[in-house]
């Protein structure tokens, strides 16, 4: 026995790295089924042998792509940020794409399964100025760290189409597409209120601001600052956008599609732009003005500003003395984008009442509303009325049309002239992608004291970041890049700079899908004979953290590729998967809040207390946070329990968009279950290889088989759905847990006799490889070492197999219902008649159902086949209604339908 075998304590992290030079275990080393139990030290030698092997499977898979016929599947997990390490998190939703991502190359698909970086950001700038190095180094050695730790995973990611945000031949593509919206005027700068951190001296989201007003990064004060920003007008896309969530998978997407729809707003209204003058000299940036009503736009008597706007300034007064609590004209006075007539701007106290931020203004409209009809006659302002019996007058070339008729033309004639005119909700913002850092994509534009902002001609790009010798911290370190910062305009030649801003990082995760699928064009960002093969993504998972900004904009993304030609298809993610957190267990103190390690609380009494104060200590469930002492790094859990059932545990026990409370306890059942699938492999081989073959009576083994045959097209059916349609990998864990228990019970002596036994095994063998693929492999190999049974290419890898499809005299459950609503029963019938089988043969076996005969008998007027969402099979039979009761209750399913 070898020094291994005797040491049974030996720890996982020390078994797997062995070279295993006196100790062999598995078939696949000594073409001998030795290892009857499936201990930590197969477990490690079965791993060893087996994910460099598939790792290379993979990655030559990955080059040799030749599917050019083959259906398409794109599954993609949303890339991370190279922090240097992976988290349980990360282990989650890398574990379920992988699983879906197998699962569909064993159905013969053209399986897209990417891997990258979203490498820009604060947090690699911060590290960088912390550690005293270039955010490039630190990133670039982060990334090595987490694509050695993927790899250990065993995930199967198509590595040949990997690349970061922060390669100059990615961000090079970002800056093309910039640019075209700046052509097609998606772009401006701006000033406007930003939240300004004062630690980090950079602009934040909302969405980085806790509930206190502090950054969530830095925890310092968030300030409000006017700053010039660069702008994408994200707003003009506001209506295509809330129209774009009725194409997408319902069932999928519901919490989403709510928040992305509340996100959106209402689009009841638009803006429009009018230019602001003061003393003879023009404001840079125009007033956009939301109104409901654009149609009656040449009825405007006055804008009204709220007492927070940022023209509330006495400096603009037009009579500083007077009351500040009552209407106050301004002296910088609106033009009217139509007439070019000059409107008056008031600052009211009134407007207050309006849920405005302070930016927003109201667009005073005296002939259809009766407050700024009484302020604009006590203020003297002239206009017109503008409406008359619902139809338009005194309005230009739009009068005589209706109301409804002249706020469409309005619209379009605004959207003509770039002055406004896209459907939004009161509260729609553009956004903001200007961030004073360093370590971001530069923004392509050059300013020229003559030609203002130029855009970067495009056979200048990429425009790199210049190497900078040390950051500090200090704003806009951009600006210390003399060399690169001093330039020539484009335009006309004359002295100039460039642009010193990065934009947000959100911009670069926008389009990165598209990348992917063209991953070294370097004439384009990608080609659209591709991008049209491969797209929509057909399932997109990832945190429900995501499920507004990040899904907000590359929704947005894609309809602008798609509107520019680029892109056939205008929603690019099908399927939505937000999975839930990983969740650690904590202690804190209940007085205060102070957390502790589990080993600083004392559990012998009747409630856990603090053991250095005697304090009780509340133990709750929240998101893993090493401030909480309750995160879990993955390498110690890989090197006490190895790859597989890590991937096991992680992907079973709760449904993938569940929040999962991770525990090692979950261990106990999966290495219980691998122990339970590596012996009864084990007793079949050992039972093949015995000469003596037992006798078996041909009425218990006919009996036998027709209950496997069964059970096995029972499982098959479930867990294809499960992975097809739900992609609920808990679901087929369960399954295939009870398949276990079923053929468990076999007699040894049907076991040999038995073709639907082998048929079993190696069935049950190719739905656990997506799952845990080393684990599968090789009891496959051993399995195939002694199999007899035809249809399966015994000695090849499992992965060379096809998932395996139901038979067609599988006896499968048909619900049966009334017209569209209330079930009345339930029959088998072979898939092989479903959907076929002649009228009346289908009467007579729906007959034998007794509620069948109550409610439906000979009375059906016509009947239809059909699924649920859940890929059940129904057959409908419609019947005229014989009471209210009926026809409400199928109304009511309509409606939920």
């Amino acid at each position: 026995m070898s020094r291994v075998q005797r040491n049974t304590s030996l720890t996982w992290s020390i078994l797997r790295h062995l070279r295993y030079r006196d100790c062999r275990f598995i078939y696949s080393k000594t073409g001998k089924w030795d290892a009857t139990k499936f201990t930590a030290e197969v477990r490690a030698e079965v791993e060893n042998h087996w994910i460099p092997l598939l790792q290379k499977r993979n990655n030559e898979r990955s080059l040799n792509k030749t599917q050019d016929n083959q259906e398409k599947f794109y599954v993609l997990s949303m890339f991370p940020y190279p922090s240097g390490k992976l988290h349980m998190g990360h282990i989650r939703v890398y574990s379920i794409s992988d699983v879906i991502a197998r699962f569909h190359r064993l159905n013969g698909k053209d399986v897209i399964h990417p891997m990258g970086w979203d490498a820009f950001g604060l947090p690699a700038e911060n590290a960088a100025i912390e550690h005293g190095e270039l955010p490039e180094l630190w990133t670039r050695r982060n990334i090595a760290a987490m694509r050695k730790q993927l790899d250990a995973m065993c995930y199967s990611f198509d590595w040949n189409t990997e690349y970061a945000t922060c390669d100059p031949e990615y961000y090079k593509w970002t800056q093309f597409i910039f640019l075209k919206m700046f052509e097609a005027g998606l772009v401006e700068q701006r000033e406007e209120v930003v939240n300004w951190d004062p630690v980090d001296e950079t602009v934040l989201a909302n969405e980085q601001i806790d509930e206190k007003g502090c950054s969530w990064r830095s925890g310092a004060k968030v300030q409000k600052k006017y700053l010039r920003q660069w702008f994408i007008k994200t707003t003009v896309y506001a209506k295509s956008l809330l129209d774009g969530l009725s194409d997408v998978d319902d069932n999928m997407w519901k919490s989403v599609k709510k928040l992305q729809k509340r996100w959106i707003g209402s689009c009841d209204g638009t803006r429009i732009q009018f230019k602001l003058k003061h003393d003879e000299r023009w404001w840079e940036d125009p007033l956009a003005v939301f109104t409901t009503t654009p149609e009656c736009i040449y009825g405007v008597s006055h804008i009204a500003l709220p007492t927070k706007h940022r023209l509330n300034d006495r400096q603009y007064y037009k009579f500083p003395d007077k009351d500040a609590s009552k209407e106050i004209l301004l002296s910088i006075e609106a033009i009217h984008p139509l007439t070019g007539e000059t409107v008056p701007l008031i600052v009211s106290p009134d407007v207050q009442n309006i849920p405005y931020t302070p930016d927003n203004e109201h667009l005073a409209i005296p002939c259809i509303n009766e407050d700024d009809k009484l302020i604009a006659d006590a203020m003297g302002f002239t206009y017109d009325n503008v409406v008359e019996d619902d139809f338009l007058v005194k309005s230009a070339k739009f009068s005589g049309l209706s109301r409804n008729e002249a706020r469409e033309a309005v619209l379009e004639y605004a959207k003509e002239k770039r002055i406004g005119g896209h459907l939004v909700s009161l509260d729609s913002k553009d956004w903001l992608i200007s961030r004073q850092r360093y370590w971001g994509t530069p923004i392509p534009i050059i300013h020229c004291s003559n030609c203002q902002a130029v855009p970067v001609p495009l056979e200048d790009l990429p425009v790199k970041l210049p190497p900078i010798a040390k950051l500090t911290g200090k704003a806009s370190p951009l600006k210390e890049a003399s060399d690169w910062l001093k330039v020539t305009c484009p335009k006309c030649g004359a002295p100039a700079e460039r642009e010193t801003d990065t934009m947000d990082t959100f911009v670069d995760s926008s389009w990165y899908f598209l990348r992917y699928l063209d991953a070294h064009n370097a004439e384009a960002p990608f080609s659209p004979d591709r991008a049209n093969k491969y797209m929509p993504v057909d399932l997109y998972i990832g945190g429900k953290e995501h499920a507004i900004l990040h899904l907000y904009y590359a929704r947005f993304f894609n309809h602008f590729l798609c509107d520019s030609g680029l892109l056939k298809h205008r929603e690019p993610f099908n399927h939505l998967l937000t999975q839930g957190m990983v969740m650690g267990q904590s202690f804190s103190v209940k007085s205060t809040g102070k957390y502790l390690r589990k080993e600083q609380v004392d559990f012998s009494g009747d409630k856990p207390r603090e053991s250095a104060t005697g304090e009780e200590v509340l133990v709750q469930w929240e998101k893993m946070s090493k401030s909480k002492y309750n995160g879990v790094d993955p390498q110690d859990v890989l090197d006490q329990y190895g790859v597989d059932a890590t991937r096991l545990a992680i992907l079973g026990t709760v449904p993938p968009k569940a929040d999962r409370e991770w525990s090692d306890k979950a261990f106990i059942n999966i290495l219980r279950w691998q122990g339970r699938v590596w012996n009864i492999v084990t007793t079949y081989i050992q039972l093949a290889d015995d000469p003596k073959s037992p006798e078996v009576d041909p009425k218990k083994l006919s009996k036998i088989d027709g209950t496997l045959f069964q059970d096995r097209n029972y499982l098959i059916h479930e867990v294809t759905i499960s992975l097809e349609t739900l992609f609920n990998t808990s679901i087929v864990m369960s399954l295939l847990f009870d398949f276990l228990k079923k053929i468990k019970g076999v007699p040894n002596e049907v076991k040999l006799a038995s073709n639907e036994y082998e048929k079993c095994l190696a069935d049950m063998l190719i739905m656990i490889a997506p799952f845990a693929p080393s684990f599968a492999e090789e009891l496959w190999a051993g399995l195939s070492s002694v199999a007899r049974g035809t249809g399966y290419q015994w000695g090849k890898s499992i992965f060379d197999h096809r998932w395996p499809s139901v038979d067609p005299d599988t006896l499968m459950d048909v619900r049966l219902t009334l017209n569209g609503g209330r079930q009345v029963g339930k029959i088998k019938m072979k898939q092989k008649d479903i959907g076929v089988l002649c009228e009346e043969e289908l009467v007579k076996l729906c007959a034998k159902e007794k509620n069948f005969k109550q409610n439906v008998g000979n009375s059906f007027v016509s009947y239809q086949w059909g699924k649920t969402e859940f890929l059940q099979n129904v057959l409908n039979f419609t019947v005229p209604f014989s009471n209210r009761k009926d026809q409400k209750e199928r109304e009511l399913t309509q409606e939920k339908n």
